[in-house]
């Protein structure tokens, strides 16, 4: 689906209101976190404030209160007046040691209370403790005008206004911080607003887009949807065709290879019966006939290589299972081969056990002429070629082993593909059509055996085929009339 210049446009806006939206959104947690942590010393800062005026205010009750104590006992002589005014004077200097932490953080109240109030404090205290102390000695008269002078009026009005001048200070610093929460609220407020807004609009343009991008979706899975129909309508035509001119293939492949077979056969009789023949030929003439009798050999295992495969590709193969005598079975193919395997100077070896298998004689025989075949043909003269046989429980295994030139590694996944043609090439000049380990593959898979290959480059190749069901007790074996492919 071909994208527009104003598609591109609206994926660009669209990109940017997220993006913004995004950082707007981390911004407004950052602040939030940051107001969050403001507020908190704030509120702490404002009950400071709070709590400094109240101890100020206080301070300057306890004061007056102990003023009033005193006159009180210098005028009627009673020592209760005394008692609140000893109360106050321990609680002034609990208060004042409250409001220094109060206004700790401000050094110009710090220093209004240490430099000025203080020195006022312990002016008028002892002014209060001198009328006292005067009234003691001397009587009621002398303290009374003691406590008229203007020495003590003087320093209760500059307390006062020193006082006044500290709460006054302490509001401004209380109202400057009640201003700076504000503030913060509001920018917290508009930066979430914004981000608020913004992921909002954002979120309407992605749904508008989305909407867009469905109907075009559904559209072009409308299209597919045709596309495809169109398309398996082809291919099911051409499948069709493909299944006609297959059988096609194997019906003539079927038919040339048994029509082969016979000609191959006459041919291999006559020369048979040519080698018969007391007649004096010459060595080379004698040779000739070994070639000839050695390519109708070739050619029928061809032939029954190509039929086989026909067979096995469209599943005509059937497995009859039976009591087979794998001793009488591997001396046949021992005598099929040995003459082979002299004409190229290879020793071929092969054992006979007394061993009955439930299994097909003619699918494992198959098996073990390709594997010996093969083995034979890469092998070069001086050599040896063993067909061995170990019992494994209920089952039989069966070694075809070689000391050719083994298998490269890249090789090895190649194996057991149809028409694979591998790095090794025949000893003898022999051809190769690169069927006979697939038909090995595939019909040890019929039998229910596994195949096992181990190979050395230069010191040669183990083919190990398991398979059968080993027959415990001896019974008639039966000769099987099975048609075969050879």
């Amino acid at each position: 689906m071909k994208i527009t210049q104003a598609s591109r446009l609206q994926l660009a806006g669209l990109y940017f209101l997220l993006v913004l939206s995004v950082l707007l959104s981390i911004a407004s947690a950052y602040i939030t976190n940051y107001n969050t942590r403001e507020k908190k010393e704030s509120t702490e800062m404002i009950v400071r404030r709070y709590q400094s005026i109240e101890s100020a205010v206080k301070l300057l009750s306890l004061v007056k209160d102990m003023e009033s104590g005193q006159r009180g006992y210098i005028i009627s002589g009673d020592r209760d007046f005394l008692i609140p005014y000893e109360g106050n004077k321990t609680a002034m200097d609990h208060e004042v040691d409250t409001l220094k932490q109060l206004i700790l953080d401000n050094e110009r109240q710090s220093n209004l209370l240490t430099g000025q109030i203080i020195d006022v404090l312990q002016n008028k205290s002892e002014e209060l403790e001198n009328g006292i102390d005067i009234y003691n000695a001397y009587g009621k008269d002398s303290a009374s005008r003691r406590v008229t002078t203007k020495i003590g009026l003087a320093h209760m009005d500059t307390l006062r206004i020193l006082v006044q001048d500290l709460v006054q200070r302490e509001r401004a610093l209380l109202a400057d911080q009640e201003e700076k929460l504000e503030r913060n609220t509001n920018i917290e407020d508009n930066v979430r607003f914004l981000a608020f807004m913004l992921i909002g609009l954002t979120s309407v343009a992605a749904m508008v887009t989305l909407i867009r991008k469905q109907r075009a979706i559904r559209q072009l899975i409308e299209n597919l949807q045709n596309a495809n129909e169109a398309l398996e309508a082809k291919v099911q035509e051409r499948t069709r065709e493909l299944i006609e001119a297959n059988r096609a293939k194997d019906h003539f492949l079927s038919i040339a290879s048994h029509d082969l077979k016979v000609p191959i056969s006459g041919i291999y009789g006559l020369i048979e019966l040519l080698s018969l023949q007391p007649a004096n030929r010459s060595a080379q003439e004698k040779e000739y006939l070994d070639y000839i009798k050695e390519s109708c050999i070739n050619m029928q295992r061809l032939i029954s290589n190509l039929l086989d495969v026909n067979r096995l590709g469209r599943g005509g193969f059937f497995i009859s299972t039976g009591n087979t005598n794998i001793g009488s079975m591997l001396e046949k193919l021992r005598v099929d081969f040995v003459n082979r395997a002299q004409s190229k100077g290879i020793t071929l070896t092969v054992e006979s056990p007394d061993v009955v298998l439930d299994t097909d004689a003619d699918a494992l025989t198959r098996i073990l002429e390709n594997l010996l075949s093969n083995a034979i043909k890469f092998s070069s003269a001086g050599t040896k070629v063993y067909l061995r046989v170990s019992e494994m429980e209920d089952q039989v295994r069966f070694d075809v082993i070689d000391h050719g030139p083994g298998i490269p590694d890249e090789d090895l996944p190649l194996l057991f593909g149809r028409f694979q043609r591998l790095t090794n090439k025949p000893t003898g000049g022999e051809g190769s059509t690169g069927l006979g380990l697939s038909i090995v593959k595939d019909l040890a898979d019929l039998l229910g055996g596994e195949i096992r290959v181990t190979s050395e480059v230069g010191k040669g190749t183990t083919f190990s085929i398991t398979i059968g069901s080993v027959v415990k007790e001896a019974a008639p074996i039966k000769e099987k009339q099975k048609s075969s492919s050879r």
